[in-house]
């Protein structure tokens, strides 16, 4: 087998590889593909069902229906190879059970992710469920579980460069230092988030901060503030060219007019807001309003106004179920019935206020003893979650083990036919060549019949000559040992290069005498190695030595051969000059026998590439003197080299 075609081979092979990786990686993206279909149309349906007015199924029918499919491509999708896909459908499952109040499903949920994130070394969506859990814990009011969560994220954050997550991490923390009233540490925790948030031009997100960078600002009482961030409040929303932040706007310069004594403008910024919750229906901060109005009744002078807003901005809180704001307001009108001197009516107020913080006390130890309640339910879900996940593990194990076995068998199979294929190719190449040895080595055994016979007569007009018997025994002599050659070559398909060139010489000699010495021959060795060490196949270049002398010089006076012999890395060159008529003046029987030795050789040099998997080539062609006319023909052979072994 030849270079080239092992080439061709190997290149075949190439592409048969990166096809096949190529098919694989389509293969995934269409299947990545579909996944994300059918997590879209989870979401749509989730959409549906929680955001509609009128949702088309029942609670029932949607849960179970929902969480099936949830289940049914959980277990589908591959988290190592799809893990964006995977983390996507685990935050919507979460969701699920976030918006129906189940505390319990929920953190479960999340702390089976945050364990899978850690195990595929993801910190992004760890640090993301993470704040997730935080904001569980916010709502039950278990703030130190939720700080140690959002720690934890801001850990992961800062060691990981997510500066969006870190916003969002901070902005959860300063709330909860604001619900604590640490309002020191619910500005710095705003700050921070505001710094990150600005970095990822989360323009959104920073509107939220200023909003509530400006609260806290009035629950300081700092109104110039409260101004600045009302107004960086304001630029916002008209980059993003909405309205959705107005009505916090009016809120914060209502505050901040108050604070800085400008009671006009706050009046006037009270009706306004006052129009807007009439026309949107702004409800849930309609108490915050009726604060500040009753503020500013009562530093104009207007008690019976003062009583009246801070009384509707009480009940607009108990409303709302706001207790936090409820016992701002009571705290209030209690200062306002001491102002006035109603202390029978503070002091009214002041058993009421103390029945709001035992409600509100007992409310905590309710959520501390259902945070005991959750944590144990937890404990439960974790190790059932772990088992399943074990066995799962297993399973997965064993299906993995099972495609290895299957495709190790394939390749196996693959490789057994290959190698068959192999085999019977070597073996037929094999007969081939063995065929074309034997047949290589009959046609070496018949030189050419016009050159014995001439030899013969070449014997028989020396015998006749006077004194020509000792002619007549040199020439036989030198054809005895040529034949002699022959015979030896026909034995072994290699020889050394010295035993070819002395054929050669033997060949040449006979030729001469026979033409009466009407052409000269030299013989030229350039050679790294010892010329006794080389190896080349037996009577190869006899053919062309015959056509030189029977088609060229014997055509011409003063004739000439000239045989080179070089060697060139593991190549051995020979070239055959004469200085005959060319190939265009032979005739129709000359180029006949001149090709019949050209297939010869042709098809020794095949055995020769089978045999040695090495290239090897020759050509023939007319040589021209400077003038461009034919002065003769070359013949160059390319041979590979082989050493005779020591």
């Amino acid at each position: 087998m030849n270079y080239s075609v092992k080439y061709i081979k190997i290149c075949y092979m190439l592409f048969l590889v990166i096809f096949s990786q190529k098919s694989i990686m389509a293969f995934r993206q269409d299947q990545q593909k579909e996944f994300k279909r059918e997590i879209d149309s989870l979401t749509a349906d989730f959409d549906r069902y929680f955001f509609s007015d009128t949702p088309n199924v029942s609670e029932e029918i949607f849960r179970v229906s929902f969480l099936e499919r949830a289940d049914e491509l959980l277990g589908k999708l591959d988290k190592e190879d799809m893990p964006d896909l995977h983390f996507s459908l685990k935050d919507l499952i979460y969701h699920y059970f976030s918006f129906k109040h189940d505390t319990i499903m929920s953190l479960a949920v999340l702390n089976e992710t945050i364990a899978e994130a850690q195990l595929l070394n993801m910190p992004k969506h760890e640090a993301n469920f993470l704040i997730k859990k935080g904001v569980e814990y916010m709502i039950l009011g278990a703030n130190d579980s939720a700080l140690s969560n959002f720690n934890k994220s801001i850990y992961l954050a800062n060691t990981n460069k997510l500066e969006g997550l870190l916003g969002y991490t901070y902005n959860s923390m300063a709330i909860i230092y604001q619900e604590l009233n640490d309002h020191v540490g619910a500005l710095q925790k705003f700050h921070q988030a505001l710094a990150h948030l600005s970095l990822e031009k989360n323009l959104n997100m920073v509107a939220v901060v200023y909003s509530n960078l400006g609260n806290i600002s009035s629950d300081l009482e700092f109104g110039d503030s409260v101004f600045f961030y009302a107004r960086k409040l304001e630029e916002l929303n008209k980059e993003l060219q909405s309205d959705r932040h107005s009505f916090q706007i009016k809120e914060l310069y209502l505050a901040g007019a108050y604070l800085e004594g400008d009671y006009e403008g706050a009046l006037a910024y009270a009706d306004s807001l006052t129009v807007m919750i009439n026309e949107k229906g702004y409800k849930g901060a309609y108490y915050n309003v009726k604060y500040f109005l009753s503020k500013t009744m009562f530093e104009t002078g207007n008690k019976r106004l003062a009583y009246s807003f801070a009384e509707q901005a009480l009940n607009n809180a108990l409303e709302n179920k706001n207790t936090k704001a409820a016992i701002k307001y009571y705290n209030w009108l209690i200062w306002l019935d001491k102002y006035y001197g109603e202390y029978k009516q503070a002091l009214n107020r002041l058993e009421v206020l103390a029945g709001v913080l035992d409600s509100l006390n007992e409310k905590k130890s309710e959520q501390q003893l259902q945070l005991l309640l959750i944590n144990n339910e937890l404990e439960n879900k974790d190790r059932s979650i772990l088992e399943l996940n074990r066995h799962h593990d297993l399973d997965k194990q064993l299906i993995h083990y099972q495609k290895l076995l299957i495709i190790t068998g394939g390749l196996f199979f693959i490789l057994f036919v290959v190698g068959l294929i192999v085999f019977y190719k070597r073996r037929v190449e094999l007969q081939f060549i063995k065929a074309k040895d034997a047949e290589n080595r009959l046609l070496l055994a018949q030189l050419e019949p016009h050159f014995i016979f001439n030899a013969m007569s070449s014997v028989q007009y020396y015998l006749l000559e006077e004194n020509g018997k000792d002619d007549a025994l040199n020439y036989l002599q030198k054809f005895a040992r040529l034949i002699r050659r022959v015979l030896d070559s026909t034995r072994s398909s290699l020889v050394p290069l010295e035993e070819e060139l002395e054929t050669i010489r033997f060949f040449l000699d006979i030729q001469r005498v026979r033409f009466e010495n009407s052409f000269q021959y030299s013989i030229n060795l350039d050679l790294t190695e010892r010329n006794v060490d080389l190896l080349i196949p037996p009577m190869f270049v006899q053919p062309f030595i015959e056509n030189a002398v029977e088609y060229g010089v014997k055509e011409v006076t003063n004739g000439e051969i000239n045989i080179h012999v070089c060697q060139q890395g593991d190549t051995l060159i020979m070239t055959i000059d004469d200085n005959g008529l060319g190939l265009e003046a032979e005739t129709k029987k000359k180029k006949e026998h001149r090709s019949q030795a050209t297939k010869i050789t042709e098809e020794r040099i095949d055995v020769i590439r089978k045999l040695l998997k090495r290239n090897a080539s020759f050509s023939v062609f007319n040589r021209f003197d400077v003038k461009g006319q034919v002065q003769g023909v070359r013949v160059k052979l390319e041979l590979p080299i082989v050493i005779k072994p020591i």
